[in-house]
């Protein structure tokens, strides 16, 4: 057994940046359990439940709690999504490591999740946009975004709180979210590589829907750039 936590990668370095300490957390979709393990053995939240669909992620996540000494600190369920999961046993949510629209799944089909008290993590590994759009759909507002670098990929990590806002959010703001306020130092290239997917997939459209779509580059574009400034200005 080990006593000290390892370190993790930026992905869920970030993700756990943004649980509150002293919060119940739950991670789902916790494969190894390294992000509920991390956070209770650093002391930042008291408790954690590490919940996953299969059952070979779980076994790896008990092995995880073993070898740290938390396994008194982390409950594992097998869930699919948030089924095992109520609302009075947690205050902060993480779902990393899935596509976005399958996170939009998750918290669509559990109801108790539009409460405003409770934190949402959210690292979608692909079509930010898609979750971002459900959220905004759905009375959720995104608190603050950041963009790392894992891997030699860039990903973004979302949090978001529920508020009952429902809005129609533009195309622009699907693809962009909060990283106009981000201080990442890879965010200008993850906007960069954002409009540059955007140019391939214009192909076959109608002029109309081109023209949106440009709209939505070129913003994408101007923020990279107005980032990439600021971030230098603020290194001399």
């Amino acid at each position: 057994m080990r006593e000290h936590p390892f370190s993790l990668g930026p992905r869920l370095r970030q993700c756990a940046a943004f649980v509150r300490p002293g919060s119940r957390m739950a991670d789902i979709g916790t494969d190894h359990g390294y992000l509920p393990v991390w956070l209770t053995r650093r002391g930042v939240c008291p408790h954690a439940i590490g919940m996953d669909i299969n059952a070979g992620p779980l076994a790896r996540a008990r092995e995880t709690a073993d070898t740290y000494r938390a396994a008194d600190l982390v409950e594992l369920r097998l869930s699919d999504g948030l089924a095992a999961l109520k609302r009075d046993e947690v205050d902060d949510i993480v779902i990393a490591g899935m596509g976005g629209e399958l996170i939009a799944a998750i918290l669509g089909q559990t109801p108790w999740v539009q409460e405003e008290t409770l934190r949402f993590i959210l690292q979608p590994m692909s079509h930010p946009e898609k979750l971002r759009a459900f959220l905004y759909e759905n009375g959720f507002a995104l608190l603050r975004e950041e963009t790392v670098l894992d891997g030699g990929r860039l990903y973004t990590v979302m949090l978001a709180a529920f508020t009952g806002h429902v809005l129609s959010p533009s195309l622009e703001e699907c693809y962009l979210g909060q990283l106009g306020e981000s201080t990442s130092p890879h965010t200008p290239a993850y906007l960069t590589r954002q409009a540059a997917l955007l140019t391939k997939r214009k192909a076959g459209l109608s002029p109309e829907e081109s023209e949106r779509i440009d709209h939505v580059i070129q913003t994408l574009r101007e923020k990279a750039a107005v980032l990439e400034l600021q971030q230098k200005e603020a290194s001399l």
